[in-house]
């Protein structure tokens, strides 16, 4: 009981630091850019509680402050954000939620490193850059597409789970392309149950993310500390480890299952020749065989980075 409210008492305190102005010179702001205010207001407060366990917690002291701005997952109001923050003098910037936009571009004009926490890799990534996402830029939409003439689906790539990672599938289509989150299940059981002390509530994957993401703006900022230049500190940390996994500097490698596809409880009746397609993916990619790596080989979509979800979504 000491225990967790000494921690609730330490984060509550460190909130405040997100208004302090910044009075020492050599002190560090990590710039953060969230969808505070649409499209889900409880999944930013997820969010910004991971980064702040992720800061209190670090053990190189000082902190930096942070700088939040708010995108409300728009273009124009994302880049208004990070011009702000360049203008705040930050010494990296988290970002990408929800999108992209023009941030990645204003960054390295400004030569700011940028973590992005976007579902999706730019193939251009800057070396001021370091990317969560694993799927390349529009690969969805091409695979999407292709399910959608050969296999007489409605699908789409272009659904929440690419924000959210929830898996939830409408039923205005049959099928839906989603990013697969990898979880390091030995870090969330020891991360979890510090924040349920320090915030009352469960460890969810908007707080994993907020956290993975904070540990890496971390790493940056230990970096910079030790000399390294804005211009190469990102290829300078080059790897850290979080509850997501390890995340590299440069890692273009694509997972074999760096998607699900996620199925419809109710599919249609097909025609003959698409019931064969969907016939073929289904075992090409079904989750069983691709655990054991034993699926049968499909010229066509044996090399596509997805696997077909085991369970049904609710």
């Amino acid at each position: 009981m000491i225990l967790r409210d000494c921690l609730r008492t330490a984060l509550f305190g460190l909130t405040g630091l997100l208004a302090i102005p910044i009075a020492n010179a050599a002190a560090t702001q990590i710039g953060v850019i969230v969808p505070d205010s649409w499209p889900d207001k409880a999944q930013a407060e997820e969010i910004r509680n991971g980064m702040l366990l992720a800061l209190k917690t670090w053990p190189g002291q000082p902190a930096p402050t942070l700088v939040v701005k708010d995108s409300a997952c728009d273009a124009a109001k994302a880049a208004a954000a990070a011009r702000a923050l360049i203008d705040a003098k930050v010494d990296v910037v988290i970002g990408g939620w929800c999108m992209l936009g023009s941030v990645p571009k204003i960054l390295r004009d400004a030569g700011v490193p940028f973590v992005s926490t976007n579902s999706e890799r730019l193939a251009s990534g800057s070396d001021t850059s370091l990317q969560f996402g694993v799927v390349p830029m529009n690969l969805a939409d091409s695979i999407a597409s292709k399910l959608r003439t050969d296999a007489g689906l409605r699908v789409t790539a272009t659904s929440a789970c690419w924000i959210d990672y929830e898996q939830k599938l409408s039923d205005k289509y049959d099928a839906a392309l989603c990013p697969t989150l990898h979880v390091d299940s030995t870090r969330w059981n020891e991360i979890a149950p510090t924040y349920t002390a320090a915030y009352r509530k469960p460890f969810t994957i908007a707080a994993a993310r907020g956290h993975a993401a904070m540990q890496v703006a971390l790493a940056t900022i230990k970096q910079l500390r030790a000399g390294s230049r804005p211009a190469t500190v990102l290829r300078d940390v080059k790897e850290v480890n979080t509850v997501l996994g390890r995340v590299r500097y440069r890692d273009d490698a694509v997972p074999d299952d760096a998607m699900q596809l996620i199925l419809s409880a109710h599919m249609p009746r097909l025609p003959a020749r698409e019931a064969a397609v969907l016939d073929e993916v289904m075992k090409s990619k079904g989750c069983g065989c691709a655990k054991t790596g034993e699926c049968p080989q499909s010229k066509t979509w044996s090399s596509m980075p997805f696997v077909v979800q085991c369970a049904k979504p609710k």
